[in-house]
């Protein structure tokens, strides 16, 4: 315990736990007003149509891939100068400026692209950034509890959805994006009190390695990548205009927060109960990751034929053993299967891939086929190209000599 104490400053792992599970708790919040309210609802109802739309959402994940290569390198070649934390507090602070902005002036076409770009490099670049802080805590020796902080983040994800869902109902979708900014102001405090992360167990820059050696070398972290690429593009597609779907069936604001709250609630047995699963015979971090897609693309298929709330809400339950898989093991395979010194590398190329190279192509996608097909065209669509990322993660759980 005297050792644990000295390398974080005199804070003790159970404290140092408490604050990550207020950092995720926080970051999940603000993930929720910024992805399912301060997003397409947000733009549907100043006005926008769905190619307008599409363009804006693709343009804020192509911002996301271009930022989170840049900024992924950068915090693994600089660490010593430049600790994560210090990118984080300054990424959260330009995503505050950025909702505040959203909010004060004019909704115009250009003013929302520019600020969905924002929102691109800074919001949704972070969260690779604190799962890799997670690395460097738990490199460094430090017994983190890292599953109990994602069930944390799951459930605060729920509070916050549905609980947007009633303020927007109430205040209108513009109030997204004050909730916004001050739950961000909120995790910075956090981010700014919490220990530095040991450097014990971290090697030097000079061993990093680059994001092309990591796709020759690991193997199985190679096809993960591609797993990911088409699950989320699948997934992306099918919740992309999810908000027109749940009005076509008469439903609220609030019982559209409500889908996203249950997503939420069936993510947090797994996060809890993660090393539980890795515990059961014949089972692997491997396996584990390669077979999320499957449920993902069940959740995706009767999402899209349910046609009412109460078959909707049933269908989130697919999110058990998808995308709660995803969340509470992909640091742990990360850690398995790429070097140490590449943590933060590996955690964004998975959020460069898996989750902005996607959801780019996914809006961008689904803005034109919504427009010009429907909306159950582009429903089913998704629902095959999620099936794609199930071939893909074959190999995952492969047998390979290497990583």
């Amino acid at each position: 315990m005297k050792e644990m104490k000295r390398k974080t400053g005199g804070v003790t792992y159970r404290l140092l736990t408490f604050e990550y599970c207020l950092l995720q708790g926080l970051y999940w919040i603000a993930s929720a007003a910024e992805m399912d309210f301060a997003a397409v609802p947000l733009l549907r109802e100043r006005g926008f149509s769905s190619i307008s739309i599409g363009v804006i959402s693709a343009a804020k994940f192509l911002s996301l891939m271009f930022f989170q290569y840049l900024i992924g390198g950068f915090a693994d070649r600089h660490r010593d100068r430049f600790p994560i934390k210090r990118i984080v507090n300054f990424l959260t602070i330009i995503a505050i400026a950025a909702a505040l902005s959203m909010w004060l002036l004019p909704s115009g076409f250009i003013l929302s692209l520019i600020v969905f770009i924002i929102f691109g490099g800074s919001v949704n670049c972070i969260l690779p950034l604190i799962e890799a802080l997670s690395i460097d805590y738990m490199s460094g020796g430090i017994k983190l509890n890292y599953t109990l902080s994602r069930a944390t983040g799951s459930l605060t994800y729920c509070i916050a959805a549905y609980l947007l869902g009633m303020l927007t109902d109430r205040n209108g979708l513009d109030f997204s994006l004050v909730f916004l900014a001050l739950t961000l102001a909120v995790f910075l405090f956090i981010n700014l009190i919490m220990p530095q992360a040991p450097e014990c167990g971290i090697k030097r820059a000079s061993t990093v390695h680059s994001a092309s050696f990591l796709l020759r070398n690991c193997k199985r972290y190679r096809w993960f990548l591609a797993e990911c690429f088409f699950v989320f593009l699948g997934y992306d597609m099918n919740i992309a205009f999810l908000y027109d779907r749940v009005k076509d069936i008469g439903a609220t604001n609030s019982e559209y927060g409500l889908i996203y709250s249950m997503i939420a609630i069936f993510e947090i047995p797994v996060a809890l109960g993660f090393s539980k699963l890795l515990d059961i015979k014949g089972m692997s971090i491997e396996r584990l990751m390669a077979s999320f897609g499957i449920f993902c693309t069940a959740r995706a298929f009767f999402t899209t034929i349910s046609t009412n709330m109460t078959a909707m809400l049933i269908s989130q339950s697919f999110e058990l053993f998808g995308m709660g898989v995803f969340y509470a093991g992909s640091v742990f395979f990360v850690m398995k299967t790429v070097p140490a010194e590449d943590s933060a590398k590996g955690m964004s190329l998975v959020n460069l891939i898996g989750v902005g190279a996607s959801e780019t192509a996914a809006y961008f996608l689904s803005g034109f086929i919504r427009g010009s097909l429907g909306l159950m065209p582009l429903m089913y669509i998704s629902c095959a190209v999620s099936a794609v990322g199930i071939i893909a993660g074959i190999p995952v759980a492969s047998r390979y000599d290497r990583r």
